[in-house]
Order: C-alpha cells, then structure tokens, then sequence
C-alpha cells in the first residue's frame, strides 16, 4: 500500500511540472517573439536549438545563395575543417538536423551571416511576428508544442521547442495548418 502511494504522488508530482514547465516554455517563445518583432537577430538566433540553427545553415547551403557561398569560402582553420565534415555528411544524409561543431555556430561570421540573412527579410518578421498570439501549448515527452496565430482568422502555425543546455529552444516549425472552407 505504501509503494501504490509513494507511486501516485511520484506521478502526481511529474504531472504537476509539466504545466510549470509549459508556462516557462511560453514565456522563452513570447521573448524569442519579441526578439524577431524587434529586429534583435542574435538574440533570435541564440534562442534557436543547434540542431534548429543547423537546419537552417543547411538550407543555405543547399540554396547554394552567394552569401552562403562567401562566408563558407571565406571560414577557415578548425571551424572550416568542421563545417566541411559535417556538410559532406549532412549533404549524403539530406539533412542538417545532425548539429554542426560549437565552433561553426559559435563562430562570429555564423552569427554574421544569419544577420545579414534576418535582415533582408526584417520587415516581413517584425509584421509577422508582431501580431502573434500564443493560442496553445502542450508538452510530451518531446518537448512542447506551442500553436501561435498571427492575427485575427490566421491559419494555426506550430513551433516545437526542445530543452537545450540553459532552457527552452525553438527547434521546429511547422507550416499553418489548412482551414476547412465551409
């Protein structure tokens, strides 16, 4: 009997985290959306998990756009070594959730680039992103989804957030979900 009970409060208290840990992530995802809404790229991009900031290196590369191009032609020693390991993996692979060495995304020409990209298209993140409203969140043993509209009659757009070393990560999006017409 004392094992049934020390078991359901064991459960009891898992189950009473998860709202706690929800209510952190939300509140990780308001400020990463603040962050985009203001412009604020690095802080934009330190809120991504590595495997999310892989990803998009990866779709860059692929895109083959010469921004990408110069700032790989132009990284050298140990991160270069590094990147191109991990490129031609990920390239076999095709893709680059596998995250690249600490010492590419940690490189201040990585930071560089992903601002120049965050700038080109500031305009378009700050509408977006500044009318975004948190419509749901819920976690598993994944991580936690957080389901956003970005205005009145929006489609529903998911995020999916991991937890990486010092907290809540954006790890994932996933395109709106399709609206029934009626």
């Amino acid at each position: 009997m004392r094992r049934f009970i020390a078991v359901l409060l064991l459960a009891a208290g898992c189950a009473s985290q998860e709202p706690k840990q929800t209510e952190v992530a939300r509140k990780m995802f308001e400020e990463w959306a603040r962050a985009a809404a203001t412009g604020d790229a690095e802080k934009t991009l330190s809120m991504f998990s590595d495997a999310k900031k892989s990803e998009w290196l990866f779709e860059r590369l692929e895109e083959n756009d010469a921004l990408a191009r110069r700032w790989r032609g132009e990284l050298t020693g140990g991160p270069r070594t590094d990147l191109d390991l991990w490129w031609g993996l990920s390239h076999k692979k095709g893709s680059g959730r596998d995250p690249v060495a600490a010492t590419v995304l940690g490189h201040p020409t990585f930071i560089q680039l992903f601002r120049e990209y965050f700038m080109r298209t500031v305009t378009a993140i700050k509408n977006q992103f500044s009318r975004l409203e948190v419509t749901n969140i819920y976690g598993d043993d994944t991580g936690i989804t957080v389901a956003v509209k970005c205005g009145a009659g929006a489609p529903t757009e998911m995020y999916g957030l991991v937890y990486e070393r010092d907290g809540w990560k954006i790890d994932s999006y996933r395109q709106p979900l399709a609206t029934s017409s009626k």
